[in-house]
């Protein structure tokens, strides 16, 4: 059965546990930069290119990301981007690549997913969760991996040299959210041709979010209906709680955590996360997959009513809710 994302892979060989540190985002890239050339001369549209690099300066894996589409990363053989380190989860990361405006790159948003092992950045800081415009380094385990958005089409050649092309990536200012838009200096970069800063801004979110049980919020947003086995449950969520993004799997470090009794649904199986207006359902490199209809689906927007079946076992009903006297039928 197709899948709704398709994305460009190079190569990909496992690598063993290491207790070393990861290489730091120039040395990746110079590492790495052979491999990105090629997927970038490949691009046709915009994407995100992503690159593993191991702490021997090797090339793991690469792979173009396609506008509107996710890539999990972890150990799982199902995982977009397979890391074969002992010290990270089955599926650790998701990445998402948002739809920007026409002729710019696509906007990234990276997630950890509640492993307990955060990703660090390049300003040295660990991150549960990160949106950005542009490049983006992230070190997890023994890896450093590199995010680099592309426009596709009409972008300008790389430079052939690889110190050459990382001086052109452009500066990157880290914007703290959590901390009253405090940010780190900036890398100097390349100018555009008005004679502006080339720079991309880095903003560190929150966590995925915890509910420790089915509730109400003050303003909920959204209606979650699960059945299974004749058993019925539901969770409101607020608008903030999808904004975080929520988890739902049979793992304790789930936001929504089904039951343990049905083993056709994976530990960690689906992410839902709010972008702006719209509400994504992210399949995390489940076995038995997450399904609308007759397809198995890897992302798909949710529309204000809307059903998937995960596993073929557990049916998930959404509802967008709306102030009384306005909702919709």
């Amino acid at each position: 059965m197709p899948h709704e994302n398709h994305k460009t892979h190079l190569g990909g060989t496992d690598l063993p546990p290491f207790l070393y540190s990861p290489l730091e985002m120039r040395e990746a890239f110079i590492a790495a930069h052979e491999w990105l050339s090629m997927l970038a001369r490949q691009a046709r549209r915009p994407m995100v290119l992503v690159a593993a690099v191991d702490v021997h300066a090797r090339v793991v894996d690469a792979v173009g990301l396609g506008s509107g589409h996710s890539l999990v990363i972890g150990r799982h053989t199902g995982c977009g981007l397979r890391l074969g380190c002992d010290s990270l989860s089955l599926r650790h990361l998701v990445a998402h690549a948002g739809p920007a405006a026409p002729g710019t790159p696509p906007l990234l948003w990276l997630w950890e997913l509640h492993t307990g092992r955060p990703f660090m950045t390049e300003d040295g800081r660990f991150n549960a969760a990160v949106r950005t415009q542009g490049p983006l380094y992230a070190a997890v385990g023994p890896y450093a991996l590199l995010f680099l958005p592309l426009q596709g089409h009409g972008e300008a050649p790389w430079p052939a040299r690889a110190e050459e092309a990382w001086r052109a990536l452009p500066a990157r200012r880290f914007l703290d959210q959590r901390s009253a838009g405090a940010a780190a200096p900036p890398r100097t970069g390349r100018r555009r041709l008005d004679g502006r800063p080339y720079q991309t801004e880095i903003s560190p979110l929150g966590a995925l979010l915890t509910l420790s049980e089915p509730g109400e919020p003050e303003s909920p947003w959204a209606e979650l209906r699960l059945e299974w086995e004749g058993r019925v449950e539901r969770h409101f969520l607020s608008r903030e709680h999808l904004g975080q993004g929520v988890l739902l799997g049979r793992y304790e470090r789930c936001g929504i955590r089904l039951s343990q009794g049905l083993g056709a649904l994976s530990r960690v199986h689906l992410l839902l996360v709010r972008l702006g207006e719209e509400v994504l359902a992210i399949d995390t490199a489940s076995t038995n997959g997450t399904w609308r209809g007759p397809t198995r689906i890897e992302t798909t927007r949710l529309h204000e009513q809307d059903s998937l079946v995960l596993g073929r076992t557990l049916r998930l009903d959404w509802r967008r809710l709306h102030p009384t006297g306005t909702e919709r039928g």
